[in-house]
């Protein structure tokens, strides 16, 4: 980080972006449908940050926000929430015997959904909020030891309705770990994790879904300049639901990240994860989610850089898709036509099939275990015209398919079948 400006006993960071983006499919939109169903728009994105550092002796108090503008050219799209808010705040205080971590971290967003759903499953444009707040204590056994506890708080909430809205949850969760300093910028730890998570469902299809997890492993992180430049943790996760399909999760998961400087103006960076996620599709109470990510920047001169990456990640279903109705299916869910109630003259009652009716055009796919597929890479390069100027321009492009065959229009679509391009110019002004 560059240097800050003086402010009494803070130190800011100002600075502002301003990003063009050209984007030819905004919604994710199946590439199987009709060409005039996929909506390209130009996107204008405007957003400042302030950074400030209070450092007062062994503790450090650091705020963080970011709002950010966008607008759509396209008048296909009917934005409800062009202005986006990131906040984030840590306090950290080192003492001899104790070191303490408070932090919070607050989005109000509409895009990046991978803050409520690390592994993809959900994508596309729609308001949501996420707010984690979360503690940290770590306490000193001897010169190379300690014992840490860490508590974490999640909720997650979106604005509209449907079968998005599904993804609304709470989240409790403890941490637990024993660690060992071998080196250094060096620690070894075994770790013990609890969560607790309530799913807030807006449709009541297949009932209220709750999941208690426990995972038990072994972990290192390799820490240079209060950077993590290496870490590993791996171990054994079981994850018990109450409600939905009933199938539960037992296996080994890993997360993965380590970065090399290849000579004086290359760094690699190579990270890898396997993580059971829960999921909101249809029957299904999680997916497996097997990733990995590549990426090379490389120095040009003394103000201009490279850099490119790519990253893979498949996604695999619990359980064959259902669509039956289930005990906490409501009538009305399943009306294919109605009678009339014998019990209450002027009244009508539903009569179904036995499939729950927001879900029959998934009828090619019943007895199906869905598998995702995705592939992202990105190229660009970025020129420092000034110690506070920046440029960069950049492309990315993401392909996604799946099994899962759909019917729309009187033909059958992989509704998760999507290609998108994006162009993008970024000027950024200010300290980062």
């Amino acid at each position: 980080m560059s240097e800050g400006l003086q402010a009494g006993h803070f130190v800011l960071y100002p600075s502002i972006s301003f990003e063009y983006k050209d984007d030819d499919n905004v919604f994710y939109a199946s590439r199987e449908l009709p060409r005039n169903q996929i909506v390209q728009s130009r996107v204008l994105a405007v957003q400042s940050r302030i950074l400030m550092d209070l450092p007062v002796g062994s503790t450090r108090i650091r705020w963080v926000y970011a709002p950010m503008y966008r607008n759509y050219s396209s008048k296909a799209f009917a934005q409800t929430r062009p202005i986006s808010h990131f906040f984030d705040f840590e306090a950290l205080r080192v003492g001899p015997v104790v070191t303490l971590r408070a932090a919070d971290h607050f989005v109000r967003d509409t895009v990046d959904l991978r803050q409520t759903d690390q592994g993809g499953e959900t994508v596309g444009v729609v308001p949501f909020t996420t707010h984690t707040p979360e503690l940290g204590v770590t306490v000193g056994m001897g010169a190379r030891s300690a014992i840490a506890f860490a508590p974490r708080y999640t909720s997650v909430t979106f604005d509209e309705r449907g079968s998005t809205s599904l993804l609304g949850y709470r989240r409790k969760e403890l941490e637990v770990r024993l660690e060992h300093a071998v080196s250094p910028p060096g620690r070894v730890y075994a770790f013990y994790a609890l969560d607790d998570t309530r799913q807030q469902r807006e449709q009541i299809v297949f009932g209220d879904v709750s999941l208690d997890a426990r995972t038990l492993g072994l972990g290192l992180r390799r820490t240079i300049n209060e950077e993590v430049v290496t870490y590993l943790n791996a171990g054994y996760k079981t994850i018990d639901f109450k409600g939905g399909s009933n199938s539960d999760f037992k296996g080994p998961v890993l997360d993965a990240n380590a970065t090399w400087q290849l000579g004086d103006v290359t760094v690699l960076n190579l990270s890898t994860g396997h993580q059971a996620y829960q999921s909101f599709y249809v029957n299904n109470n999680y997916y497996v989610a097997t990733e990995l990510r590549l990426r090379l920047t490389r120095q040009v001169g003394r103000t201009v850089f490279w850099d490119t990456s790519v990253y893979f990640t498949n996604n695999h279903y619990a359980d064959p898709l259902d669509i039956s109705d289930t005990p906490d299916t409501a009538p009305e869910q399943d009306c294919n036509t109605t009678v009339p109630d014998p019990g209450n003259p002027g009244q009508t009652l539903c009569v179904g099939d036995g499939r729950i009716d927001a879900y029959e055009a998934l009828q090619p796919s019943v007895g199906r275990r869905r598998r995702d597929h995705v592939y992202h890479a990105e190229v660009g390069a970025g020129w420092q015209i000034a110690r506070t100027l920046r440029l960069f321009i950049g492309y990315n492009y993401e392909r996604r398919s799946s099994n899962i065959d759909e019917g729309s229009g009187g033909g059958i679509i992989d509704p998760f079948d999507y290609r998108i391009h994006r162009v993008l110019f970024r000027f950024e002004a200010g300290w980062m």
